[in-house]
């Protein structure tokens, strides 16, 4: 029935106004039945009828305040983006190279299978190349670490964080590896693996060169490893849970003391912020216990990854 009405006449109305419900919360004012006459180009008893169905529907309740306006006294998510027309909802993170990472996209489409979406992933290296398929519109929202976030933010991309997971959600922490056994810090005169698609290796690799007479060689991150075991460079900024996890016979040091650095363990759910409504539907899809919940699970070995 729903469906059916998307395609009468005032379905096209119903789509966008359901689109803007999706970015309103309870108590918000909502605009006139003029101001939208105007904005759509619409007549007004269209208007007025897709409101009604929204209404009749139960996918929003709304409360006239007199000359004050209108406002929402309350509002199912699940039913407005059933009217939204958007029938899936696309998302991109990393390879999942890591159990972490396995964790994650299982735990994403199990919350969303829980809550009856359909969710689709692509997986992406370089938290750079996803976010610029982000602002291109090709997703609907990347996983990145919220370091990666909050650097592209400052930069002033037109970007939200729309979840958090805390720590240690995205990686254990990152570590330095050293071609020979022997050095523990990074020394003047080294070469250094740095890959400019991955923010928070790119962003870590400089800080930790800060004031050092070195030089940075540019290289994909999976070409790391094994630049450092055949001498290619002197070392490398890499994720210790592959190291753990692929048991490679390689030296590293860790620099978690560096609180500048925790941020790359989290991981956050990026938005654009041109995508409205996209944060309310992502909130009904995605439940962090959920996915914090199978991605424990999957990294303890109590369940295979499903993704």
């Amino acid at each position: 029935m729903m469906k059916d009405k998307l395609y009468q006449k005032s379905g096209v109305v119903i789509m966008h106004l359901a689109r803007v419900f999706m970015t309103k919360k309870k108590g918000d004012r909502i605009e006139t039945v003029s101001e939208y006459e105007k904005e759509l180009g619409y007549a007004r008893g269209t208007i007025q009828n897709a409101l009604s169905v929204l209404k009749t529907e139960g996918a929003v309740t709304l409360e006239s305040r007199g000359h004050v306006g209108t406002f929402v006294k309350e509002i199912d998510y699940k039913l407005v983006w059933m009217f939204t027309g958007i029938d899936f909802v696309m998302g991109a993170m990393p390879l999942p190279y890591s159990k972490l990472y396995e964790g994650f996209a299982t735990g994403l489409y199990k919350s969303a299978e829980k809550h009856s979406g359909d969710l689709n992933m692509a997986y992406v290296r370089g938290a750079s190349v996803r976010i610029q398929m982000l602002l291109k519109g090709a997703y609907d929202f990347v996983v990145v670490s919220r370091l990666a976030a909050n650097q592209a933010i400052a930069e002033g991309l037109e970007l939200e964080i729309g979840l958090y997971f805390g720590p240690k959600t995205y990686l254990s922490e990152h570590v330095i590896l050293f071609a020979d056994s022997t050095k523990q810090i990074i020394e003047d005169g080294m070469t250094i693996g740095l890959d400019p698609k991955s923010i928070d290796q790119s962003y870590i690799t400089k800080a930790l060169c800060e004031g050092k007479q070195v030089k940075l060689l540019e290289m994909p991150y999976n070409q790391i490893v094994q630049s450092i075991q055949s001498n290619k460079i002197d070392a490398g900024v890499w994720n210790l849970d592959e190291i753990k996890e692929k048991e490679l016979q390689i030296s590293y040091q860790s620099i978690s003391n560096n609180a500048a650095f925790i941020e790359t363990s989290e991981a956050v759910i990026l938005t654009a912020k041109n995508n409205k409504g996209i944060n309310n539907i992502l909130k009904e899809l995605i439940q962090s216990d959920i996915v914090l919940d199978y991605q424990r699970k999957v990294v303890n070995i109590e369940i295979d990854p499903s993704y």
